[in-house]
């Protein structure tokens, strides 16, 4: 079996959190997320898949290399991504 690594590419990517506001979300994933906070129901569409993925609080939304948008647990992500600095 061969081995394969991650190429290091640069993404963007909001966290949803309680103190995250909907409109923050609503405009970083340009509209394509469903926020029922009443039911703690939330779905952000990816394109990519042309399906509608369910996250909760704690997950970051990422905007991957084609555009297409995906949640991320918080702990995944603490051990895939660092910050970009400078």
């Amino acid at each position: 079996m061969a081995r394969y690594r991650k190429r290091p590419v640069e993404i963007e990517a909001v966290q949803w959190t309680e103190n995250t506001s909907m409109r923050e979300l609503i405009d970083f994933t340009n509209g394509l997320v469903k926020l029922n906070d009443v039911d703690r129901d939330f779905h952000v569409y990816d394109r990519l898949h042309d399906t509608w993925v369910k996250f909760e609080y704690g997950a970051w939304i990422i905007k991957g290399v084609q555009g297409e948008y995906y949640p991320c647990r918080d702990d995944v992500f603490a051990a895939t991504y660092e910050a970009v600095t400078g």
